[in-house]
């Protein structure tokens, strides 16, 4: 409950907003939609309006990390939905339907998109970098489960 009240000062507005994110983690594959528009308003929170009551004091390296925080729930946010649009898909397609569409996503694109991803990654330092390899391996695990399915 703490990550969701209006920080007093800087430190508690990155706990709070890392506090926040490590719940989205945890919990991303069971949120429903009310869920999911919950989050969201609280994302909006800390990247709008508590985001720009501190900026100004915040060092280069405490922007790089916002930065990363916000791509991580993007990333959960996505993941999510892709987790339902491959339920639907479920549902409505047979089970060699949906694995020939995803191997064909992987066969154009996917390793295209991920090198392109890790390249920028690279340019941005090392920071950056490992937000992007935690990503890229929860990734491949999503996949792999997909591809059991």
């Amino acid at each position: 409950m703490a990550s969701c009240s209006t920080p007093l000062n800087k430190e508690r507005y990155l706990k709070n907003f890392e506090t926040f994110l490590s719940e989205v983690s945890e919990n991303y594959k069971n949120y429903s939609d009310k869920d999911w528009k919950k989050e969201t308003e609280k994302f909006e929170k800390f990247s709008g309006v508590w985001y720009e009551k501190f900026k100004d004091e915040f060092t280069w390296q405490e922007k790089l990390k916002i930065m990363s925080y916000q791509a991580k729930f993007q990333y959960y946010s996505a993941l999510s939905q892709t987790s339902s649009f491959f339920d639907e898909m479920l549902k409505s397609l047979n089970v060699q339907e949906i694995k020939a569409t995803v191997q064909h996503y992987i066969n154009n694109g996917l390793v295209d998109d991920l090198n392109q991803l890790y390249k920028k990654a690279t340019e941005t330092g090392a920071a950056a970098e490992k937000v992007i390899t935690e990503i890229l391996n929860e990734l491949k695990i999503n996949i792999e489960e997909l591809q059991k399915r």
